[in-house]
């Protein structure tokens, strides 16, 4: 039987589609296969995409060009993937762009034929051709897909903060209110999720929500490849889709007619709203069956296929997180009525804690939750703010906001229980009375609305730099709605004195930290956040003639490495109630798993039972858990990736049991997405930090100083001394270098006095021996960077 293949390309450069021209005309005359190029399908009357898609169905095989990352053909690759076409990739390999292919990385699983010409590329696809088997790679995936549910939302968003990707946010924070289940692929935490994460992900969900970002924003490249993919799975798989964009995305040509601009909030909301009205009501219409407009699953005759770990982001598993989570003694501080700041780095739980704790309290109906995740917020416009001001006034500034903004959110929250009760609200009541007034001054949006509301005020003209202290004061009072937070104090007190605790959890609060010159005024902001913290729980604990006692506890959750740079900041750092976050403790990590896996079992089932019947003993002569935690970070998030990585390699393979070579493509993966999960965490902190660390790519594992100093002088200027240094420091406290204590032992601290010791023990290590300073880059990361076991 003669193949038919279909070519996708860009068509520009042409060096590069010449080359693809060149390997069609090859393969035609080969006599073994017919091929056509999207050129050779013109769209008369049609739109373009179209009549590429029709090509596609019509073929048997599919060659892709990624050398350009083209989002036309990611999104042909998409499609013809949720099709069971047979798909190759193909990538002209030069010193330029091999970097962006290893970055991109979503198709590891897909063969990729890395050619220089036309004729190379041609040979090798024919080779690949005559011993192609007829299983695809969708018949792998599927598998292991979950059921398609109703009224569930699959959302991508940016990894750039616009007024859209605020909006967005917040639009499907209110779509989660109404009981819609979304599944969002935030690539702050998420970082580059493998191929069946996304398969499943828009396979399950009703409807998918894409957002591409603008030409000039942060890594726009790699997340609009990745989402113009997702979007071509979407669209073969039936699934509604909405691509959201703004105005300065310029797009391929071929999606102009399924994208919507971006314009204000008011717009998109409507129109998300009759969106997602149809994307549901299509669901639930008697004659829609997903049989019908997906292809159907695989059968699988192993049990590995119905082992399920759950999500290893947070907040896409909240409703189920109950079911297995693991209570630690910092969940129990949570708990306790007391208030405390948590500090950990991303992946250490911070945010499940904050869910299971929240659900955990509102058990007890005499309690009040208030859950504060803002979305992102104007960092640099606070900081404009308090640039603004002198000296005298900062302080003022960021205790007042602090301030209003979480009495105001008390408020709000008490207002929604009480309207939520099947009695409603009684008028002439306390918190009829607190709803009344809140309406009067106009306080009802979200929390990053109002905060937005508060710097816009703060920036207006009528306070310029000069004025007097009183006068500065007077304006931040008139900003802060006069003398509201003392009324609702009151107000709050009557309303809430029935309430055995009022508990307020405060996270994401450092999602728009960056890097930059304006570090000291960003920490101040979050320093007088931790400060207030205290003095609202003193607050209401006060009684009086006018005032009624509440209890009232805060919890805030931090990222470590910006806690270390904020607690510089503050007066008296002693003072403030600080639990880390670790998993230090290899049986607690273990229980991370050994919970999820019990959660779907009989009741009675031993936990061991996970490791020794679906996992093979031992690799390199390590027990498999031991292996598998001197290769991962020690986190939650990494563990249950690594593991569902692992089952799903078996799984694809028809292996009974999760063998050797399941877990060498599980480290590959699992490599790739923590390098990645580094580089979207500190990114914009650390200067030049991608190029630095692809300059540590084929190194040795362990790196003298000097030979350290002289890969990053070569990213950063050999000359610029004090730069490299500060990098260096900067990979240390990241954890992508540890540092030589003793022989042959390096230590990987996560905390700023942690590390000060481990500089203390190296020196007196080097003193001792008289050898130059040396550190080993983290064993996640080396499997990607193609790290050498032997030392430089």
């Amino acid at each position: 039987m003669k193949h038919k293949v279909f070519l996708g390309y860009s068509k520009n450069p042409q060096e590069v589609s010449q080359e693809i021209l060149q390997a069609a005309s090859t393969i035609n005359k080969s006599g073994i296969a017919e091929a056509q190029t999207w050129e050779d399908t013109p769209a008369t009357g049609r739109l373009i995409i179209e009549t590429v898609l029709k090509a596609i169905d019509d073929s048997t095989i599919c060659l892709f060009d990624v050398t350009t990352l083209s989002q036309n053909v990611l999104f042909e690759v998409g499609y013809a993937f949720s099709q069971q076409k047979h798909i190759v990739l193909s990538f002209r390999k030069t010193k330029e762009s091999h970097p962006l292919w290893r970055a991109f990385d979503i198709f590891s699983t897909i063969g990729c034929i890395f050619y220089e010409t036309g004729s190379e590329l041609a040979g090798r696809f024919l080779t690949g051709l005559a011993a192609a088997s007829e299983k695809t790679l969708w018949d792998d995936v599927s598998q292991t897909l979950d059921a398609h549910a109703p009224n569930t939302l699959f959302y991508v968003p940016t990894y750039h903060t616009s007024e859209a990707e605020r909006n967005l946010r917040r639009i499907m924070g209110r779509e989660k209110d109404l009981g819609t289940k979304v599944t969002t692929a935030d690539p702050a935490e998420l970082g580059s999720a493998p191929l069946a994460w996304y398969v499943n992900a828009v396979y399950s969900s009703t409807a998918t929500l894409l957002q591409m970002s603008g030409e000039d924003h942060d890594r726009n490249r790699l997340h609009n490849a990745r989402t113009a993919f997702i979007a071509g799975l979407a669209r073969g798989l039936n699934r509604p889709l909405m691509i959201v964009v703004d105005e300065e995305y310029r797009g391929p040509v071929d999606y102009k007619d399924i994208l919507y601009k971006y314009h204000n909030k008011r717009k998109l909301s409507e129109h998300l709203k009759v969106w997602t009205k149809n994307a549901f009501e299509v669901w639930n219409q008697e004659n829609f069956t997903p049989a019908a407009t997906s292809p159907p699953k695989v059968a699988l005759a192993t049990e590995l296929k119905n082992l399920k770990f759950g999500e290893y982001v947070a907040e896409n598993e909240a409703e189920t997180l109950d079911e297995y989570f693991v209570e630690t003694a910092e969940y129990e501080a949570v708990l306790r009525e007391n208030s405390v700041v948590f500090v950990g780095r991303k992946g250490m739980g911070k945010s499940a804690n904050m869910i299971r704790a929240s659900q955990a309290l509102r058990d007890d109906k005499r309690n009040l939750v208030c859950l504060i995740r803002p979305t992102n917020y104007d960092m640099d416009g606070l900081v404009s703010v308090l640039q603004s001001l002198g000296d005298g006034n900062q302080a003022f500034l960021v205790e007042s906001f602090w301030r209003f903004l979480l009495y105001s959110e008390i408020a709000l929250s008490a207002v929604s229980a009480a309207e939520r009760l099947p009695a409603g609200l009684t008028p002439g009541t306390p918190i009829a009375t607190l709803r009344d007034y809140l309406t009067q001054k106009g306080i009802c949006d979200e929390f990053s609305v109002r905060l937005e509301k508060v710097i816009e005020d703060s920036r207006s003209d009528s306070m310029p730099r000069g004025q007097s202290l009183q006068k500065q004061r007077e304006h931040i009072t008139q900003v802060l709605h006069g003398d509201v937070a003392g009324n609702l104090r009151r107000l709050l007190g009557e309303a809430l004195r029935d309430r055995h605790r009022v508990a307020l959890l405060v996270d994401n609060l450092d999602s728009a930290w960056t890097r930059s010159a304006q570090l000291q005024s960003q920490a101040f902001l979050l320093v007088g956040l931790l400060g207030t913290v205290g003095r609202i729980a003193e607050d209401f604990q006060k009684e009086n003639n006018r005032l009624r006692s509440v209890n009232v506890t805060v919890s805030v959750f931090l990222r470590s490495d910006i806690y270390d740079e904020v607690i510089k900041e503050a007066r008296e750092p002693d003072k403030i109630n600080t639990k880390r976050i670790d998993w230090t403790q290899p049986d607690l990590l273990k229980r991370v798993m050994e919970e999820r896996y019990l959660a779907s079992r009989p009741a009675g089932t031993s936990p061991d039972e996970l490791w020794q019947r679906f996992f093979c003993d031992e690799i390199d002569g390590k027990p498999i858990l031991e292996h598998i935690l001197s290769v991962i970070l020690p986190r939650p998030r990494d563990l249950v990736f690594f593991c569902k990585a692992a089952v799903l390699n078996a799984a694809n393979a028809r292996h009974q049991i999760v063998e050797e070579a399941d877990i060498r493509e599980a480290e590959k993966s699992y490599s790739k997405f923590a390098l990645d999960a580094l580089i979207v965490e500190y990114g914009p902190t650390i200067k030049g930090l991608v190029d630095v660390i692809y300059e540590f790519t084929g190194s040795g594992r362990v790196v003298r100083r000097s030979a350290a100093l002289e890969l990053i002088g070569s990213v950063l200027g050999e000359g610029n001394t004090q730069a490299i240094e500060e990098c260096l420091e900067g990979l240390l406290q990241i954890s992508f270098l540890g540092i030589e204590v003793r022989d042959e032992e390096f230590a990987y601290p996560d905390r700023a006095d942690d590390l000060r010791k481990a500089k203390v023990l190296a020196r007196n290590f080097y003193r001792r021996t008289q050898r130059e300073m040396r550190y080993q880059i983290h064993p996640a990361y080396q499997n990607f960077l193609d790290i050498l076991d032997e030392a430089e």
